[in-house]
């Protein structure tokens, strides 16, 4: 699975926290495509040939957990320079790779976060949550549950820029047994040197293949 795309690798990326389950760095580097550069157009009676500017640089990678059972895995990469990180674009997808022994439902957190100034850890448990430190600007997490309703909370924490949940349900031959998630954003997060970008991905239900696939763009300052 590993041969099935080819990148120009610019970069190395960090792997971390893996819990059990294979793990296949697919397109597991920074994949730093350098800034881009577009000619602003000048009349030609101004006796130039047009002058060079530059965009916002972008970096992608992805990474795929092709095994993943009730368990969860993470990576990620130091950043080198102080910057702020302008948009993502992620997409991740998960698909059953054989038919379940009975129908269910499968469901995958996945998220990114910021390390502030420190190698991350995560949490011991088989899923390998991002240990992320509590919002200090915020409260606590209360809910109002007046019909006596079954709830599970998390908490409010900080550095938290990317949190999806994808659920599907299998039935027991299998059709149908993949869902998918494309995500657009703006965080316009800052970041310093020696802040490290996390991501995360975790299961329960059927098992299956996982994949996340992310593109980055940044203003070094």
């Amino acid at each position: 699975m590993t041969d099935r795309r080819t990148f120009l690798i610019q970069g190395v990326l960090a792997l971390g926290g893996i819990s059990a389950g294979t793990f296949t760095p697919l397109e597991a580097a920074m994949n730093v495509r350098g800034r881009r550069e577009f000619l602003t157009a000048v009349s030609p009676s101004a006796g130039t040939a047009g002058a060079v500017a530059s965009g916002d640089p972008v970096a992608g990678f992805g990474w795929e957990i092709v095994n993943i059972n009730n368990n969860g895995a993470d990576v990620f990469f130091a950043v080198h320079d102080t910057m702020v990180l302008s948009t993502i674009n992620i997409d991740v997808s998960f698909m059953i790779t054989s038919a379940p022994a009975a129908a269910g439902f499968a469901e995958i957190l996945c998220n990114g976060g910021v390390s502030r100034g420190a190698v991350p850890t995560f949490n011991t448990s088989p899923a390998a949550y991002l240990n992320l430190p509590a919002s200090a600007n915020f409260g606590q997490l209360t809910p109002h549950n007046p019909n006596k309703l079954n709830i599970g909370l998390g908490g409010v924490v900080q550095d938290l820029f990317f949190n999806v949940i994808l659920k599907t349900w299998v039935p027991a031959d299998g059709t149908g047994g993949y869902t998918s998630r494309q995500v657009y954003g703006q965080p316009g997060l800052a970041l310093n040197k020696g802040d490290y970008l996390m991501f995360h991905m975790d299961h329960a239900g059927v098992s299956g293949d996982v994949e996340m696939q992310a593109v980055l763009q940044y203003n070094v300052v």
